[in-house]
């Protein structure tokens, strides 16, 4: 089964787009939301580090891949290097 990541600057933002895709796909579907910086309130930005935190989760479950999806231009780079940081690890 393959896995879905969302990546988004905005913590609520992520964690509403999986709320959604929950609600689609069902629970069996290992669906994860890496969004918001990691400090109190969790302000705008992405997180290398909580993307990693998201693909270890999923990647446990989805033998068949992970679907990483993102919303703005520095979620690309924190989930390119959450990935490398994750296959190197």
């Amino acid at each position: 089964m393959v896995g879905i990541v969302v990546v988004s600057h905005s913590a609520r933002l992520a964690a509403g787009v999986v709320e959604l895709a929950r609600e689609m796909a069902g629970g069996e579907v290992p669906i994860a939301a890496a969004g918001g910086l990691d400090e109190p309130g969790e302000p705008l930005g992405t997180d290398a580090v909580r993307v990693m935190a998201a693909l270890q989760e999923v990647g446990e479950r989805a033998d068949g891949g992970t679907l990483v999806l993102m919303d703005l231009g520095s979620a690309i780079l924190s989930a390119g290097d959450a990935n490398y940081w994750y296959e190197s690890g």
